[in-house]
């Protein structure tokens, strides 16, 4: 009679509200740390424990069993998002999944009731949501288990669709922001994806495949179905091996998952578990392995139209597949999904092809596409500098693809914030010789290491410093050692490169600014030694912190700013825009133009081609 009485059915639900509530007083931690003490100390046990192990494995673990991602290093962070791994590094719905299973098995094989397994999988949610935060997915799962459990003890099941959609309307009952949640939108869509798509969808695979593998090719293939409009909408690239990555990965999540679980809580028994680390490890290891590699792998991911026309595209697409796996409109849907890719691939892929064609091929200066971030390559007579590397790897690494570069001569690292480091593991082994200004820490220190390792020679850049890169002369204006100033931007090495007597009229001048400041673009133009040129990479990304003297004095017909599209900065300014009009400047920006090629012709032109513009190509009025 217990399981027909439908008031004793939700003790799951109320405990997952009443550690939800908790979320809604200034800040779940906080109330967090009062009523269970031992949380913080468990996370943080935890995140020292596993980085122990060195390498990837020990950042990562403790993103697939508690989400939490503080260690997890951005090279690593941008291969799992190049291979459409993130959601791993974040608890997913699947580890409530593990949890309230692994519970309720073990009541099962203790012999207790019906009652006594649903109330064992209860506790072992709540105390769950209580260890790991309220994340959205966390969110959205944890109800939908709870509905389960009260379903199952009152003896009549409910439908996964049902129950998802019960879950959306109390989430949004409780907390109405979660309507602008990206996470709590993707974790609804995969999971109705695989709720909806993954069935008919391996019914559809099994006649080309075995079962299993249909299985195993449908699970992933269906939430991205879903999630792509979305994720798109944010990020526009298509992760070409991202089904790839998330097939040969999702049998490696459970093992980690269940065994870091089980490492946390059998932690007063340090010899299980630390072996139970161990494997958990291991685990980790190797899908951080899947996603640098698959993230290496040639187009990796291909670039796809931002903003609401790219949504439309992929929405066309997704809704076009789902047709054709249901059957009847597979002919429609299909077409409307080869339609909606084609278009949206043609016109940028196709473009970006159609614009290459234009490309120079004996360019002097290139402005890397890298977002929010600075990579700008100086080359001449067959010598290659890179100035900065960008935040992450994978954008570096398609540029120096397209422009067909293997080899940096000298790398220019100006100074370590991410935007301008970040990206370095993409040439280490490749660089002859890294210029950079002065460290700040272990971390910047390790980045100088790891590319030592790799056989790069390691000089500390300082104003007097030169050299020639083929037949140019550069020296180095900033830092200056008799000028100490602080870390970071303040710091960021400033090169000038010049004519030396092997010119020609194909020589293409330039100054390398970094990061560096209003103040101290001032004391760099007042000890002198600035000449007119014909580059300019604009300090900071175009930020308003501008000297405007200085840039009246170099006189540059162009200037190169590598800013991401739509930042949070506001960058470039008006104000730097109207600074660099008024010094005479064309401005050649990376979030409009991508891909920015300067040269010179024989007879002196100075040209600029940019991979993203309606003229892909244009001579500036200047003369040697």
């Amino acid at each position: 009679m217990i399981q027909r009485i439908p008031v004793l059915a939700f003790p799951a639900a109320a405990a997952w509200i009443l550690a939800w509530w908790l979320t809604k007083a200034e800040g779940y931690r906080r109330d967090v740390d009062q009523l269970f003490p031992w949380v913080e100390a468990l996370h943080e046990n935890f995140r020292v424990r596993a980085a122990q192990w060195s390498g990837d494995a020990g950042a990562l673990v403790p993103g697939l069993v508690l989400g939490n991602t503080e260690g997890i290093p951005e090279s690593l962070s941008e291969a799992m998002q190049v291979t459409s791994l993130t959601h791993l590094m974040a608890v997913s719905g699947s580890n409530c999944a593990i949890v309230v299973g692994l519970a309720f098995g073990i009541a099962a094989l203790c012999r207790a009731p019906l009652w006594g397994r649903v109330a064992a999988s209860a506790v072992a949610l709540a105390s769950f949501v209580v260890v790991v935060g309220p994340d959205p997915s966390v969110i959205r799962s944890s109800i939908m288990a709870a509905i389960g459990l009260a379903t199952l003890l009152w003896g009549r099941p409910v439908a996964g669709t049902t129950a998802l959609c019960v879950a959306i309307l109390v989430a949004l009952m409780f907390d109405p922001t979660l309507s602008h949640s990206i996470g709590f939108a993707l974790s609804v869509s995969a999971t109705l994806g695989l709720l909806v798509i993954a069935r008919p969808l391996t019914t559809r695979l099994s006649k080309w495949m075995p079962t299993p593998v249909a299985i195993a090719v449908a699970i992933p293939l269906s939430a991205a179905i879903a999630c792509q409009p979305i994720i798109l909408g944010f990020s526009p690239y298509i992760p070409v091996y991202g089904i790839l990555a998330n097939i040969l990965a999702e049998p490696l999540v459970p093992i980690a998952t269940v065994c870091g679980l089980l490492s946390i809580v059998l932690s007063p028994i340090p010899f299980v578990s630390d072996g139970l680390l161990a494997i958990a490890t291991a685990m980790a290891s190797l899908i951080a392995a899947i996603a640098r590699t698959c993230a290496v792998l040639p187009a990796a991911r291909l670039p796809w139209p931002p903003g609401v026309w790219g949504v439309v595209l992929s929405a066309l697409v997704s809704l076009g597949i789902v047709a054709a796996v249901f059957g009847r409109w597979r002919t429609v849907g299909a077409l409307v999904a080869v339609v909606a890719a084609t278009i949206g691939l043609a016109s940028t892929v196709g473009a970006s092809r159609v614009a290459w064609a234009s490309a120079p091929q004996e360019w002097s200066w290139a402005q890397c596409d890298v977002g929010q971030g600075d990579a700008v390559l100086v080359r001449d007579d067959g010598v290659v500098a890179l100035v900065d590397t960008g935040r992450t790897e994978p954008p570096l690494r398609e540029c120096l693809a397209a422009l067909g570069v293997t080899d940096i001569d000298i790398l220019v690292l100006t100074h370590f914030d991410v935007d301008h480091a970040g990206g370095y593991g993409a040439v280490v082994g490749r660089v002859g010789t890294v210029l950079h200004g002065p460290p700040d820490g272990d971390a910047d220190i390790a980045i100088i290491e790891r590319l030592r390792s790799g056989g790069a020679r390691i000089v500390s850049a300082e104003r007097g410093l030169t050299g020639g890169i083929g037949r140019l002369h550069w020296r180095v204006l900033w830092p200056s050692a008799g000028n100490p100033r602080e870390l970071g931007n303040p710091s960021s090495v400033t090169l000038m490169f010049e004519r030396s007597d092997e010119c020609d009229a194909t020589c293409v001048t330039g100054l390398a600014l970094g990061d560096l400041p209003r103040v101290e673009q001032t004391l760099v133009r007042l000890a002198g030694g600035l000449v007119p040129i014909d580059v300019v990479k604009v300090s900071h990304h175009g930020s308003r912190d501008q000297d405007p003297e200085l840039y009246r004095r170099v006189r540059a017909p162009v200037a190169l700013i590598g800013v991401g599209a739509d930042n949070e900065y506001g960058h470039p300014t008006a104000e730097t825009l109207d600074l660099l009009a008024g010094a005479g400047s064309t401005v050649a920006r990376s979030d409009l133009n991508g891909i920015v090629l300067v040269w010179r012709t024989s007879n002196g032109e100075l040209r600029v081609w940019r991979e993203r513009a309606t003229e892909p190509r244009f001579t500036l009025n200047t003369e040697e």
